[in-house]
């Protein structure tokens, strides 16, 4: 299988380098916009392989970008790496594995091609989980002129197309009367019932949603005691569609649920909505066409799970929007690890993980110097782009 070989040996390599900066990164997880140590580990070892990093500043202090310019006329391809780690968790989201492969492959390919190629970039992309680097970055023209981009994510399974969910915080807050809860529960204006109502109004509201829609929220504040009329509560919750037609139908659904519950109460009502919206992903298909064989090759089967199922949200979503993108899982655990659990981040430095790691590195890899080598590839992919762009 053309390229397939080249970047096998490429990445065999590099594997010490690769295995090396994903345990590195674990040691030292970073919350969001927070990622000095892995920003500055990544971006220093692209600088040693020839590439021109450029750093973040401001809120994107831990963003770079990492070029390295071949001399044909070509696309310009991203590889995208993640980085940012969960609060108490570390990395069991495996962000210290995208990490690594983003590495490993962006210097495969430079080590395969050299000068023969386009345009090759490693952008960094901080503050994934809830901080929507992604959506600064587009905003300030990171990705401006970029033809694809591609990256790696580990999973309980192995999946090279699919989709994601549209995601926003929101949060109700409610105000009540204080009152002594035996003597005088009267007097009170009870603001936990609103919150209790509110939880099961959207729980009635479930069989009305939309397909692959979700909402899922958890009680911030309760009240204060026992003997307590409660004169303040609140929840908050993430409203999910998988279009953003269903993900404001939902957020509007929701909304009323909540409004409802002050009228019910007698409360007074605050709606805080959190400015960050991850949009929803939509793969590129011509991509994952490219990048399936080359993983399957390598013994990394597709599991067959359908593209609408067992999805989140993450602010690729946005990417997504406005650059062809692909976003292959690869499996490092059983079915029944999942992301985020204390059994995925033993996974993730597990023999089985790396080893996955190093299969997963060597398709993207493959996949890249395709899109270099067939002039019509990218092309392919630019019109499946452009459709989307047009029926969405």
């Amino acid at each position: 299988m053309k390229h397939l070989s080249e970047a096998k040996k490429a990445v065999r390599d590099l594997a010490p380098r690769i295995i090396e900066m994903n345990r590195c990164i674990f040691e030292r997880p970073e919350l969001n916009f927070n990622e000095r140590f892995a920003a500055g580990h990544i971006s220093s070892a692209l600088a040693e392989e020839g590439f021109a990093v450029r750093a973040g500043a401001g809120k994107l202090k831990t963003a770079f970008d990492a070029t390295w310019r071949g001399s044909r006329k070509g696309p310009v391809v991203a590889i995208l790496s993640e980085y940012d780690a969960l609060p108490n968790i570390g990395h069991a989201c495996g962000h210290n594995m995208i990490a690594a492969a983003s590495f490993g492959a962006a210097v495969a390919v430079r080590r395969l091609l050299g000068k023969n190629c386009g345009t090759l970039k490693v952008v960094g992309t901080p503050a994934e989980e809830g901080g929507g680097g992604k959506l600064m970055m587009i905003k300030e023209g990171w990705f401006k002129g970029v033809d694809a981009a591609l990256m790696v994510h580990p999973a309980n399974h192995t999946r090279t197309v699919a989709r994601m969910l549209a995601v926003m915080e929101i949060e109700f807050k409610y105000y009540g009367k204080a009152s002594h809860a035996a003597a005088h529960p009267e007097l009170g204006i009870n603001a936990l019932d609103a919150v209790i109502m509110l939880f099961n109004s959207i729980n009635a509201l479930r069989q009305q949603t939309p397909n692959f829609s979700r909402v899922h929220g958890i009680v911030t504040h309760g009240g204060d005691a026992p003997n307590i009329i409660p004169e303040f509560a609140s929840a908050k919750f993430f409203v999910r569609g998988i279009t953003m037609a269903d993900f404001r139908y939902m957020l509007a659904k929701v909304t009323d649920c909540a409004k409802a519950s002050a009228r019910a109460t007698g409360c007074k009502l605050k709606v805080v909505k959190n400015p960050l919206v991850y949009q929803p992903f939509e793969p590129n298909r011509t991509l994952g066409k490219v990048f399936r064989p080359y993983a399957e090759a390598l013994g990394l089967k597709d599991a067959g799970i359908p593209e609408n199922e067992e999805i989140g949200s993450s602010d690729i979503g946005n990417l997504s929007q406005v650059v062809p993108c692909l976003h292959p899982e690869f499996a490092v655990s059983d079915p029944h690890i999942v992301n985020h659990s204390r059994e995925f981040l033993k996974a993730v430095v597990s023999k089985r993980g790396e080893d996955a790691l190093l299969k997963a590195t060597t398709a993207l890899a493959a996949t890249v110097c395709k899109l270099f080598a067939d002039k019509t590839l990218a092309a392919s992919v630019r019109r499946e782009f452009e459709t989307f762009l047009k029926n969405r």
